[in-house]
Formats: structure tokens, sequence, C-alpha cells
């Protein structure tokens, strides 16, 4: 993992792995620069790989959700974002990443690399889109297209080919509507970093009673464990109160 910019027979070998030839290889350098460099070396001026990573995830979004549009035109809207999530989802990103091996040549600030920065979840799906992002902007949408495609098409097919399942959250508020019972709400109880990464752990709560927690790495992941947990108790209650 380097802590100093990559050289130009790394850049060789990112392009390699990609296989994607650029015609400014300026980008594909930023894009693989983590904030904590640029934190650490104020005299850089090139900027990280934000910009490009905010850029990449709406152009992934995009591409998927059009896979997933045109391959199964009777799918509602509910569906659709149930696979799209499947997807894009930051663990999901973050595996094809380390197919890649991008992780390698992140190049990051002292701290952040002695902290296992390499392998943060974050840092490896952030980078994939960062790359996606100066795919685009060096090569335009259709090899974008292409990038996204080879690297994310087995996991699009296995969404387009999976028996939906329903969002526990909905799930949730559907069972609860039918008992005329208020509609959930979620809190925030705990924020905490394991293994360098931040774990939320939220708590369910419904007519005024916490009913159930959950946690994950992101706040919509520990709302659905909530919310499975607590489909699950109300469920087992309802039969035991007959």
């Amino acid at each position: 993992m380097p802590i100093s910019r990559l050289e130009p027979d790394q850049i060789d070998a990112v392009e390699a792995a990609l296989d994607v030839k650029f015609r400014d290889r300026s980008l594909l350098e930023v894009a693989l620069i983590h904030h904590s460099y640029v934190n650490e070396h104020p005299d850089y001026v090139g900027g990280s790989n934000e910009r490009l990573e905010f850029l990449g995830d709406s152009i992934v979004g995009t591409i998927v959700a059009d896979r997933l549009f045109t391959g199964s035109p009777g799918l509602p809207e509910g569906d659709l974002t149930v696979r799209r999530s499947q997807v894009v989802r930051r663990e999901s990103l973050a595996a094809v990443a380390r197919t890649i091996g991008l992780g390698q040549w992140l190049v990051m600030g002292n701290g952040e690399e002695m902290a296992g920065g390499a392998e943060r979840l974050s840092n490896l799906a952030d980078a994939f889109e960062a790359v996606v992002g100066a795919v685009y902007v060096d090569r335009g949408y259709r090899q974008a297209m292409v990038f996204v495609n080879r690297w994310l098409g087995q996991l699009i097919d296995d969404a387009l080919s999976m028996d939906t399942r329903k969002d526990p959250k909905s799930l949730l508020q559907e069972f609860v509507q039918g008992t005329g019972s208020k509609l959930p709400r979620y809190q925030l109880i705990a924020e905490a970093e394991s293994s360098g990464e931040t774990v939320f752990t939220m708590e369910v709560v419904i007519d005024s009673e916490s009913v159930a927690v959950g946690s994950g790495s992101r706040k919509i992941d520990a709302e659905r464990e909530a919310a499975e947990k607590a489909l699950m108790s109300l469920r087992k209650k309802g039969r035991t109160d007959r």
C-alpha cells in the first residue's frame, strides 16, 4: 500500500488490472488517492478521489438501474430497488475492488495505512467508484458502461435471477398497519468503531415501545436488521397470543 504517489510502472499495472487504457493517466492516479494522503501532504494540490467517487457513484447506479430496468420489464419499482441495492451496496463494490487488487495501489496517509485502510470496505468501495468516475471523464459513458458491466455484470445477472425478497422495513410496516398500531420509528442508539469501520446500532420503536435493535455499517442496514428482528418477534407474539 503506497504512502507516496504512484510511479508510472504502477499506473501501468493498474491499467492492466482494470483492462483500461487511459488517455489522461492523471485521472487514474487521482482516483486512487485517499483523502488521508492529501491531509498529510498540504503541498499536494491534485486533490483526493472524493470528487471522482461522487461522480462514479451516480454512474454505477445509473448503469445498474438501466440493466435491471431493461432486463426485467415486468418488475415493479420496489423490487427493482431491492435488487439494485444488492449490487451497489458497499460490500459488493469492495469485493470487486479486492478482485481487481485496488487496495495495493490506494495511496493513503501514514495513519490510514497503519490502521489497515487498504482493507477497509468504505475505502475499497469508494476507490472502485472513483475509478468508474475516472473512466467516464477520460473515455465517456459508453466505456464506463463497458467497464461497470465487466466488473459488476455477474452481480447484476444474479440480481436479475434472484427471487425478490421484500425489504424488511416494508414488511414490518405492512404488518404493523394490519394491527392498527402506529408506524415504526427508527432511532440511533449507538455509533462505534469496530476494526476500522463505523458500526451503527438502530432501535425500532412501535407505539412508544422499543421492539428490537439492529446493527450495520450503514444506518439503513442497521434499520433493516432491527426491522427483521421486530417482525420475527411480533409474529411469534401473535402466534402465542392466540
